[in-house]
């Protein structure tokens, strides 16, 4: 695709990530889920589709991503909407907590050739599982059912993308474990290996990985450290990915946040997000829908990404310059010393230093 204006974004973006719902069969301590002051909801299915299709005729995105809060799957039409996207020779990623799919929606899922298919497993063993409040689900199930769906689906040998997330919680959230407990997953770098060696050697089982090879990841594995966004190919295609744990634009700080003098964002640059009441806002991490642009029910998608309001947050960031009051707060620190160097940083991260904490490392070489 070549770049060209779409009202005031350069398009193609990355991603464009569509809410299905915000409804969600988990209740993840460590999710804003519980401090969301939306209603739960589903997005109709005739504006899911009509998104679809103007994103795919008009090339506003390299792909659509089924994911902002929420469990995607639990859409009643969700399948209806994945067969109108085929139609319209979109990519479509889908983001999804796994618990379905052992079960009916992982076998309809098996018929569908996604882009990508990106599992929040987040909590990768029997003790952190408990985080995850899945209700009845125990881990053994729940793993067994993952790794059950990766076997068939890669089994018909397709190129989709699978992406395995893990939480890196060595950089602890204070403020946030006020309010939720002890949350503690990944938080050495002994225990990301050990669980990416654990993880990895039932993957190549699927896969039919031979010893040499296997030995060799295994290796590679021992030179990973925790402190980073780690992005492993363990396997053509298939990734194990780290995500340091975040606290969620500061929600879980009861303290004073000093707004951000500075800063920068990928909002609007490479993606942005339409919640499930069709808010369009600014990006993924908007899960209250703080930055909400305009509404699909009564604006098309042009008119939103030409609105005057968006022109003056994008020329802000070009000029490292934070417009919007809720990115101010996104990107603010609750101490006067973090607030004089964090805008420095975020832009340095961003801008220059993204090579380094998002690297790619391959096992199989």
């Amino acid at each position: 695709m070549k770049n060209r204006n779409y009202g005031h974004i350069e398009i193609p973006l990355k991603r464009v990530h569509i809410e299905l719902t915000n409804v969600c069969n988990f209740d993840c301590v460590f999710c804003p889920k519980s401090e969301m002051k939306r209603p739960y909801g589903f997005m109709e299915t005739g504006l899911a589709k009509r998104i679809i299709t103007e994103l795919s005729k008009e090339g506003i995105c390299e792909k659509v991503t089924l994911h902002v809060m929420g469990e995607p799957t639990l859409h009643r039409n969700f399948f209806e909407i994945l067969d109108h996207a085929r139609n319209e020779n979109i990519k479509v990623g889908l983001t999804t907590n796994g618990a379905g799919l052992g079960g009916k929606t992982g076998k309809l899922l098996l018929d569908y050739d996604l882009h990508q298919i990106d599992v929040s497993l987040q909590t990768p063993d029997k003790k952190s599982f408990a985080l995850r409040k899945a209700g009845s689900m125990s881990f053994d199930d729940y793993f067994k059912g993952i790794l059950d769906f990766f076997s068939s689906y890669t089994a018909k040998k397709r190129g989709t993308t699978f992406k395995f997330r893990f939480l890196n919680t060595r950089f602890r959230k204070k403020s946030m474990e006020e309010k939720t407990g002890p949350v503690r997953v990944i938080s050495s770098t002994k225990e990301l290996r050990g669980i990416f060696q654990d993880c990895a050697g039932q993957i190549y089982g699927v896969l039919g990985v031979n010893p040499q090879d296997r030995e060799n990841a295994m290796r590679r594995i021992n030179r990973l450290v925790s402190y980073k966004w780690n992005v492993v190919e363990i396997y053509p295609r298939v990734f194990f990915e780290t995500y340091v744990m975040d606290d969620w634009v500061n929600i879980f700080s009861d303290k004073k946040i000093h707004n951000a003098w500075a800063g920068y964002c990928f909002g609007m640059r490479d993606h942005f997000s339409i919640l499930y009441n069709g808010d369009v806002v600014l990006c993924c991490v908007d899960y209250d829908g703080h930055t909400a642009l305009g509404n699909l029910h009564d604006s098309s998608l042009r008119q939103v990404l030409s609105s005057d309001e968006l022109a003056k947050i994008i020329n802000g960031f070009k000029r490292f310059k934070v417009v919007n009051q809720h990115c101010k707060r996104c990107l603010g620190s609750n101490t006067v010393s973090s607030w004089m160097f964090k805008p420095i940083a975020s832009i340095a991260a961003l801008k220059l230093l993204k090579p380094f904490f998002y690297k790619h490392t391959s096992l199989l070489k």
